[in-house]
């Protein structure tokens, strides 16, 4: 708990903190604020050559001097060592900084534009200040354990112990993903793919595979890819998690159904009821018989429930009666619990913004904000 409360008293910026330092500083090197227009600037006129935004002094930031350049450096040091979770590849990232640029311009050998570095280094510090600014904007729980959330908790656990193939469908904003994630942290050899439209055919799916078993190396050939999975799942009691899977093709679908028949793993396929579909229609191909019929067990999700919704409730720690109904109704529309909890987010941004309690006011507003009742 010591810890904990050091953490929060350099977070927020209480005296002598290195953060507070940081933020100091950070205000000192800001550019001036630009003066408003006297005129408003209408986008359709035509500028003239002397009018143009390039040749503006009023729309150029100030340069840099090496004084401020060796601030900035400071506080992104100070962010590193004391905010969790920043190291210098993910700022340079975000920054939109290439790694080995923003490692040269830190340690003072980038022979480059310093200026440029330097002013995206000063807008990534600004907008991260922005964002950690007490606290900033409120999360969502890291985990609610709600009826559908078990349900498929028991879905992934039977197919990766029987080493069977499970079919888990439903439609959005249900908590599949966020279980699927929630399960792969606490369990050992789970492996997860994310279908889209342009990775469901047979080649891109068992490549999407290949690379979530952590393979960097391989032959973008069908053959080869299908060695590959079978050689890192063979004797590893794993799973293998295929999300939007009614995103697979015929073909991807037999070769699944391979990789369950000599894998020796688990298989779970995650979507919504085309996967059913696509497995069952009457104009299916002749081999997707031998995978139905290796189907161990299927669940089907339908609408969140109101005890669904009260878990995800009560995981925000929102404790007003008199809107709960109000809320329950939200989980009950398209989006569902996702839905739920963005209004949550957002109800709660508001009363934070004004240091004050949660109410079903703040509820209202943001529900009427994101058109849930519309």
């Amino acid at each position: 708990m010591k810890q904990y409360a050091a953490h929060e008293h350099r977070r927020k910026g209480a005296p002598g903190s290195r953060v507070l330092r940081w933020r100091e500083r950070l205000q000192k090197h800001a550019p001036a604020v630009m003066p408003p227009l006297k005129q408003p600037f209408l986008v359709h006129q035509r500028l003239s050559t002397g009018d143009s935004m390039t040749n503006n002094n009023a729309f150029q930031q100030p340069e840099i001097t090496p004084a401020d350049m060796d601030g900035l450096r400071e506080s992104l040091r100070d962010i590193m060592a004391n905010d969790g979770g920043y190291s210098q590849a993910r700022i340079a990232r975000e920054a939109d900084i290439s790694p080995t640029t923003l490692s040269q311009w830190m340690g003072g050998t980038y022979a480059g534009n310093l200026q440029a570095v330097g002013k995206k280094v000063r807008a990534w510090l600004q907008a991260f200040e922005e964002r950690t600014r007490d606290g900033g904007l409120p999360q969502p729980p890291a985990w609610a354990d709600t009826p559908i959330s078990k349900k498929i908790m028991g879905g992934l656990r039977y197919a990766q112990m029987a080493q069977d193939l499970v079919l888990i469908l439903g439609g959005a904003g249900l908590g599949k993903t966020k279980t699927v994630d929630r399960y792969r942290a606490n369990t050992p050899n789970v492996w997860v793919v994310e279908l889209t439209p342009a990775t469901g055919g047979e080649i891109a799916a068992m490549e999407e595979i290949v690379i979530a078993l952590g393979v960097r190396d391989y032959a973008r050939t069908s053959g080869h890819l299908f060695r590959t999975i079978l050689t890192k799942v063979r004797n590893t009691n794993g799973l293998l998690v295929l999300d939007e899977a009614q995103h697979l093709t015929v073909k991807a679908l037999d070769q699944v159904r391979a990789i369950l028949d000599q894998g020796g793993i688990g298989l779970v396929l995650l979507g919504n009821e085309r996967v059913y579909t696509q497995m069952t229609g009457g104009n299916r191909a002749p081999f997707l018989d031998r995978l139905y019929s290796r189907v161990g067990q299927k669940i089907i999700l339908k609408k969140a429930s109101s005890k669904d919704a009260d878990a995800i409730i009560d995981a925000w720690g929102f404790d007003d009666q008199r809107c709960r109904d109000a809320l329950r109704a939200i989980a009950s529309k398209p989006g569902a619990l996702r839905q739920l909890n963005k209004v949550l987010r957002l109800a709660a941004a508001y009363a934070k913004a004004q240091d004050r309690k949660l109410t079903c006011d703040d509820i209202g507003v943001a529900a009427r904000e994101l058109g849930v009742f519309e």
